[in-house]
C-alpha cells in the first residue's frame, strides 16, 4: 500500500515593507470610518464643509510670487494684508444656495466652503509699497518685490598680479 506524500504549498519570499503594511491598515481604516460616517440618521446635521484655499509661492531674484487658488470667491470678499514681512489672505467663500431652509446633503466641489485664511510668513525683507495682487480666473495672484537690501548682489573678482 502507497502513502499519499503531503506536500507543502510553495511559499514566494518577498522583502518585508513596512509601509505596505501601513498602506494596508489606513485603507482599511478609510474603509471602517466611510462606512461609520457615511450612514446619518436625519436627525443628525449635516457637517459644514470647510474651505481651505491652495497656496502656492515661487521666489526670483528680484521677488517672491505668491498664487492662492480661490475658486469660486468673489473679489469682494479677498483681503490681501502685510504686516512684518508676513502676508496674509483671507476671504470667505460662500454656498451656492443659501437659506433659511437649505440643508447641503453633498458636496463635491473641492473644499467645500466657509471663511478661510492663510499665512505665509517671507524668508528676507520686501518693499510693501510696490506690492501688487491680481485676482482672475480664481486665481489671486500676489507680487511681492523684495526690498533693495534683501536682493542679491554681485561682487567682481579681482587677480593679483
Amino acid at each position: 500500500m502507497r502513502l499519499p506524500v503531503r506536500r507543502e504549498p510553495e511559499t514566494v519570499v518577498a522583502r518585508w515593507n513596512p509601509f505596505r503594511e501601513m498602506d494596508q491598515f489606513r485603507r482599511e481604516m478609510d474603509e471602517l470610518f466611510n462606512r461609520f460616517f457615511d450612514w446619518r440618521p436625519a436627525a443628525i446635521a449635516a457637517p459644514e464643509f470647510e474651505f481651505t484655499p491652495a497656496l502656492d509661492v515661487y521666489e526670483t531674484p528680484e521677488e517672491f510670487v505668491v498664487f492662492v487658488t480661490a475658486p469660486g470667491v468673489s473679489e469682494k470678499d479677498l483681503q490681501v494684508e502685510i504686516s512684518n514681512g508676513t502676508l496674509t489672505v483671507s476671504g470667505e467663500r460662500k454656498a451656492l444656495i443659501e437659506g433659511e431652509n437649505v440643508q447641503a446633503h453633498y458636496i463635491s466641489r473641492l473644499g467645500g466652503y466657509g471663511k478661510f485664511s492663510v499665512t505665509y510668513t517671507l524668508p528676507t525683507a520686501i518693499d510693501e509699497n510696490k506690492v501688487k495682487a491680481v485676482y482672475k480666473n480664481g486665481v489671486l495672484e500676489v507680487r511681492l518685490p523684495k526690498a533693495e537690501s534683501a536682493k542679491p548682489k554681485s561682487v567682481k573678482v579681482e587677480f593679483e598680479k
